[in-house]
């Protein structure tokens, strides 16, 4: 195990006329190499809301897991031009999340360093359609 770096960005645009919102977090995690995947471990309590919430990626060169653990908890599976449903749970109740991989570009080095870009769309509930990019470095 190695302590690392991340830097998360995430684009979400907001409206039709692509207006977007950008969140981005820096944060000390873990990495592991096992096989042919690295597994990338922080806690976001510090940095969000979510207290008591961790996230864990699984990353592979064709796929990532992406699994929180906590107050707000779900799994998302992230594989270009593939479709996934979860339940997503949260405080306020739990509901289906439906999203679409459009680009996995895994950029990674044999070491885990690199960057892992992901483009998505996303449905929770009803509350319609959102487009996200999520931009993953690891240093």
């Amino acid at each position: 195990m190695e302590n690392v770096k991340v830097k998360i960005t995430t684009i979400q645009t907001v409206d039709e006329a692509g207006n977007e919102d950008i969140i981005e977090l820096v944060t000390e995690a873990t990495l592991d190499r096992i096989d042919e995947y690295f597994i990338i471990n922080y806690d976001e309590s510090h940095l969000t809301e979510n207290k008591g919430s961790k996230t864990r990626l699984k990353i592979f060169k064709s796929k990532m897991i992406m699994t929180k653990i906590g107050p707000y908890s779900s799994r998302m599976e992230f594989q270009e031009e593939k479709s996934s449903s979860n339940l997503y749970t949260t405080p306020y109740g739990t509901f289906d999340l439906d999203f679409a991989t459009v680009v996995y570009n895994y950029l990674l080095d044999e070491h885990g360093k690199g960057e892992v870009y992901v483009e998505y769309r996303i449905n929770l509930g009803n509350a319609g359609e959102n487009y996200n990019k999520l931009k993953i470095d690891i240093f």
